[in-house]
């Protein structure tokens, strides 16, 4: 009876499962973190004109700071996605070290005096956000597995739900502009560029009688701080304190040379069941589709209130509630694609969205250049329908070949290259072109995402039933290999018993 018991409790100790609850749990934590990285990385888009006062410089020379968060995704990538898939049993300490470093990088960010120094800052937050995006989506992909396209639009919601609430931590601490000064305030002199090209310090405004209110926005990243670093403190109990499921080794894979490893890790057979041609092709399209995807999300959410203020004379307060119902149909849009998710095939549901996309832009572009009514009313489909592309993109991934760490991190490289360069690129055209160029940039992202998700569509129409087969043949393979894994387990443990 003892041997039995003890066998029972090592049953226990080494179950390559979670239960239910154990998930349902693990993955409401995945959504406050990832809160936590929509507060962190949404307050520059919320606080972007008052940086451009406290800096001195203008929307150019910010955008060109900006670039280190799409710098910091590409190295965090690179060097992430074979870390995750190496260490997956330290997923959990990843997100809190991202999460207490990020929120240091975020507290210093108003405090930068030097252009290198805040391009850096940028750099480290970009870093943090994207290895905290690739070991928690590892992490909802191991929680779930066939079954993860509702979880991961739920912790993606998260991020909408730091984008919401944000606006509401910043807004008092804003600048406010005296009205007859408020087409002189941010206005720069014509060698700024030049300065911070060779990374001087950086002079604050000198026309501060031009404010009715100064600039707080210190405190407001300081409280952004705070919380982002206090949720850290949860994944360091999953790690340390919490039961975590076992991740085997067996003799084959231990002899094998690191070299081979590393091929294993890149080769694109590996995530398309053998297939690596087929498996080039999805990376190869899906990288284009987060290019564009997270480079629109990107102009919109950063420029929204900028635009709203300098082309249609938003007050400041305005320009801020514009950008907190952006946020709301953002992230109501993300919590319904658990529903969606789960009913609609994921293959015209990414049809469905980049169709309404288009839409929007067009609309935005015939009514909302010169009319605040439409910019009001259309913020809100654009919110719900740029929400999805990005976890819709992984569920379409997900449905032809096996997420790995190592296509994840490919996916946010394209991604965040993306971002880098359509946010240098609108930061240029809104400086030197007009504000109007803002809307034709929008209407850009929303053509090229409609005309990329139709070719994914017709690339891959022939091998939408292979890919489900191949899918629930895989499913049913990994879970007669975890009942072999449980049973030499379980007998290693009973002969271990029987010899004491």
């Amino acid at each position: 009876m003892s041997q039995i018991a003890e066998i029972s409790k090592e049953e226990r100790a080494l179950s390559s499962e979670y239960t239910f609850k154990e998930k349902v749990l693990k993955t409401i934590f995945l959504v406050i973190s990832w809160t936590a990285l929509g507060l962190q990385q949404e307050i520059t888009n919320t606080t972007l004109n008052d940086l451009i006062i406290l800096t001195n410089s203008n929307y150019e020379v910010i955008s060109r700071a900006m670039l280190g968060v799409g710098v910091g995704y590409i190295i965090s990538a690179v060097i992430g996605g074979p870390v995750v898939d190496m260490f997956k049993n330290s997923n959990d300490l990843m997100i809190a070290s991202c999460l207490l470093v990020s929120a240091l990088a975020t507290f210093l960010t108003p405090y930068s005096s030097y252009f290198i120094i805040l391009w850096i800052l940028f750099f480290v937050r970009g870093m943090c956000a994207g290895l905290q995006n690739l070991a928690g989506q590892i992490i909802i992909f191991d929680l779930w597995k066939e079954k993860a396209t509702g979880p991961m639009h739920i912790i993606h919601c998260g991020y909408g739900i730091g984008a919401f609430i944000i606006p509401l931590i910043a807004n008092p601490f804003l600048a406010v502009l005296k009205p007859s000064h408020a087409n002189d305030s941010i206005s720069m002199s014509t060698n700024i560029t030049t300065t911070f090209s060779t990374y001087p310090r950086l002079e604050f405004n000198a026309t501060i009688t031009q404010y009715t209110k100064e600039s707080r926005i210190k405190t407001a990243y300081l409280i952004t701080a705070l919380v982002v670093a206090s949720v850290s403190f949860v994944f360091v109990f999953y790690q340390f304190c919490y039961r975590k499921i076992s991740h085997l080794s067996f003799n084959k894979i231990e002899t094998e040379s690191k070299f081979k490893k590393l091929l294993k890790l890149i080769d694109t057979g590996t995530c398309a069941n053998g297939h690596r041609l087929f498996g080039a092709e999805i990376i190869g399209i899906l990288i284009f589709y987060f290019f564009n995807a997270l480079g629109g999300e990107v102009i919109f959410k950063t420029f929204l209130r900028s635009y709203s203020i300098d082309n249609l004379k938003f007050s400041g307060d305005d320009g801020s509630i514009l950008n907190t119902i952006f946020a709301i149909s953002y992230t109501v849009s993300r919590f319904a694609g658990l529903l969606t998710g789960s009913i609609i095939p994921i293959r015209i549901l990414l049809v469905l969205e980049s169709s309404g996309l288009l839409l929007t832009t067009i609309m935005l572009e015939i009514f909302a250049r010169d009319n605040k009514l439409a910019l009001w009313i259309l913020v809100v489909p654009m919110g719900i329908f740029v929400s999805p592309l990005y976890p819709s993109g992984m569920g379409w991934g997900n449905f032809f070949i096996s997420m790995t760490g190592t296509a994840t991190a490919v996916l946010l490289i394209g991604g965040s290259i993306g971002a880098m360069a359509y946010g240098w690129l609108m930061g240029y055209l809104y400086e030197h072109y007009g504000y109007e160029m803002f809307m034709h940039q929008t209407l850009a992202f929303g053509v090229i995402m409609f005309l990329c998700t139709i070719l994914m569509v017709v690339l891959t129409f022939h091998n939408a039933k292979r890919a489900a087969t191949n899918n629930d043949r895989n499913v049913s393979t990994c879970k007669q290999v975890e009942l072999n894994e449980k049973e030499i387990l379980y007998q290693n443990l009973y002969v271990g018993s029987e010899l004491k």
